[in-house]
């Protein structure tokens, strides 16, 4: 009985973090940013927040931006959501779950083709809740170990990719 609670904790050691080296090339977003967006709504501010959680198995990620009154949104906006990265081992990529405010879900995953280690690029494979056949694609670029620029693009029932928002972020220290 001994011999199998020792190879159980064993097992269990060994899984403890998995998610975290596989999302090691996310280290460098972990901590506060604050950001200033540019999009559809306008000209608003942003505050956003990674961090490893449940074992180091995920990267969990709040935002809130805030837009403000203007012709086209005379109440401005508030906008949030929260996210999640994860390894997923079935498919060999990382991939991200947004929760939006509005009632949609983006699930994307990371195009390795197209990311480096400056560039990430996320492509959706599904958006839950949405009216039409649309796909997203989300790029973080680091500028420098300060900043980076995060565009958000949609290409709306079979168009191309066309820009929806541009923000640019710099980390809270």
């Amino acid at each position: 009985m001994k011999h199998i609670f020792t190879t159980l904790a064993l097992i269990l050691s060994l899984h403890t973090g998995y998610g975290q080296e596989k999302l090691e090339r996310l280290d460098y977003f972990i901590g506060n940013w604050q950001g200033v967006e540019t999009g559809v709504a306008g000209n608003g501010i942003g505050f956003r927040t990674y961090q490893y959680e449940l074992g180091d198995n995920y990267i969990f990620v709040e935002n809130q931006s805030t837009f403000p009154v203007s012709e086209k949104k005379p109440m401005g906006e508030v906008h949030r959501d929260k996210g999640i990265f994860s390894y997923n081992k079935n498919i060999e990529n990382i991939v991200l779950r947004q929760f939006h405010v509005e009632g949609f879900t983006n699930i994307y995953e990371l195009n390795t083709a197209q990311s480096n280690e400056e560039k990430l690029v996320f492509v959706t494979r599904e958006i839950e809740n949405n009216p039409g056949n649309w796909k997203a694609k989300l790029i973080l670029t680091k500028d420098s170990e300060e900043h980076f620029t995060e565009e958000f693009l949609i290409a709306i029932d079979g168009s191309n990719f066309k820009p929806f928002l541009k923000n640019t972020w710099t980390r809270v220290k």
